[in-house]
C-alpha cells in the first residue's frame, strides 16, 4: 500500500470538509448580519444563534486546518515486519471469526474511511482504546480490548 496515495486521499477529504464548513460559516454570518434577522423583541434570538453557529463553525475550520498542517509535516517512518507498531503504521488486525481490518495509526483525523484498491482502511489516533493496545506491539502479537462487558481479541497479521 502506498501511504502517500492514502495521505493525498485523506488530505482531499479534509479539504472538502474545510470547504463545506467555510460555506456554512458564510451562510451563518450572512444570516446573523442580515437586516431581517434583527430581533423584533427580547425573545427573538435568531441573529444571536446564527452568530454562535458561525463562531463554532470557524473553530471547526481552524481544527481541520491544524489537522491538515500536522499531516503535511508528518514524517512517515518505514516499518518492517520486525518493527514495533508506532505512529504512521498501517496495521492489519483480525478478530477470530471476523474479516481482517486495516487501520492507519495517525496523530489526527481518526475515524476516516479510506480505500486503496480493494482494501478499506480506517484511520485511528493514539487516543483510541484499540490504538492504545496496539502501540508497541509486533506482528503476530495479540491484543485484548474490553468493550463494556464484551472482550474482543485481535491478532496483528500485517504491518506496513
Amino acid at each position: 500500500m502506498n501511504k502517500q496515495q492514502l495521505l493525498k486521499q485523506l488530505q482531499d477529504r479534509l479539504q472538502q470538509k474545510i470547504d463545506a464548513t467555510l460555506n456554512a460559516v458564510n451562510e451563518a454570518h450572512a444570516l446573523a448580519s442580515h437586516e431581517q434577522s434583527k430581533p423584533e423583541n427580547q425573545y427573538d434570538t435568531l441573529a444571536l444563534e446564527a452568530a454562535y453557529l458561525a463562531h463554532g463553525q470557524s473553530e471547526r475550520i481552524a481544527e481541520l486546518q491544524n489537522q491538515m498542517i500536522l499531516l503535511n509535516h508528518f514524517e512517515f517512518v518505514e516499518l518492517s515486519q520486525e518493527s514495533q507498531i508506532a505512529l504512521g503504521a498501517l496495521i492489519c488486525i483480525e478478530e477470530i471469526g471476523s474479516e481482517p481490518q486495516w487501520l492507519w495509526l495517525l496523530p489526527v483525523s481518526g475515524g476516516e474511511q479510506l480505500v486503496f484498491g480493494d482494501k478499506k482502511i480506517r484511520t485511528i489516533t493514539p487516543e483510541a482504546p484499540l490504538a492504545e493496545k496496539l502501540i508497541g506491539q509486533y506482528l503476530g502479537d495479540e491484543v485484548e480490548l474490553n468493550l463494556g462487558h464484551k472482550k474482543k481479541q485481535f491478532e496483528v497479521i500485517e504491518l506496513l
